[in-house]
């Protein structure tokens, strides 16, 4: 209560300048008139033209005055569903999609070099030094499966491979991926002959 004593004529003021902002407020938005320019599509010779609606807000009702309410054309009378479609590029996160990184994988990996793997018997890439879930999901996405393909991979494909599966630049030379699956491969080789 001390305050609003010691404060009223403050409090007076903010409070007038308050109910002068509703009113201006209040009374602009009241008599509000848009213009909306919206095209137009003649039926017959499929010609765009611009025509000017006027849109009055009242209470219950929206009214809309056009100029060539007879030349009027639904977008379902003239738009064919099917004939374009957007393709997906990139996820939510801003990361590229899946079928967009299969398609770069494609275009610059040469898999007649490294070969092509089979889904079915893809390979634990887990195994190998660098690559975890996420990594192994990746190569395999980009149609990766077997260390035979990673034993083969040439500069050019590595540098490809980092790009594609937006990896660490020099980290597939570093963990020595293309050693390690010429063991791992050895490895199976022994225990599928035993």
């Amino acid at each position: 209560m001390e305050f609003i004593e010691n404060n009223s004529s403050l409090l007076l003021v903010f409070f007038l300048m308050m109910l002068g902002a509703f009113i201006i407020g209040f009374l602009s938005g009241k008599s509000s008139i848009d213009t909306v320019t919206a095209p137009v599509v003649d039926k017959d010779n499929y010609k765009a033209s611009i025509v000017t609606n006027t849109i009055s807000k009242t209470k219950n009702n929206t009214t809309v005055t056009d100029a060539t309410d007879m030349n009027r054309v639904e977008i379902a009378d003239i738009s064919e569903p099917g004939k374009i479609r957007a393709m997906k590029t990139r996820e939510r996160a801003g990361r590229l999609s899946q079928e967009v990184k299969a398609e770069m994988a494609n275009k610059t990996i040469d898999f007649s070099n490294i070969g092509t793997g089979d889904k079915s018997q893809a390979d634990d890439f887990k195994k190998i030094v660098g690559i975890g879930s996420f990594v192994e999901e990746k190569l395999n996405t980009i149609g990766i499966y077997n260390y035979s393909q990673l034993a083969q991979m040439t500069d050019a494909d590595i540098n490809a491979i980092t790009k594609v599966i937006e990896f660490f630049p020099g980290r597939i030379h570093r963990d020595d991926w293309k050693g390690q699956a010429k063991d791992l491969m050895k490895i199976d080789q022994k225990n599928t002959e035993v």
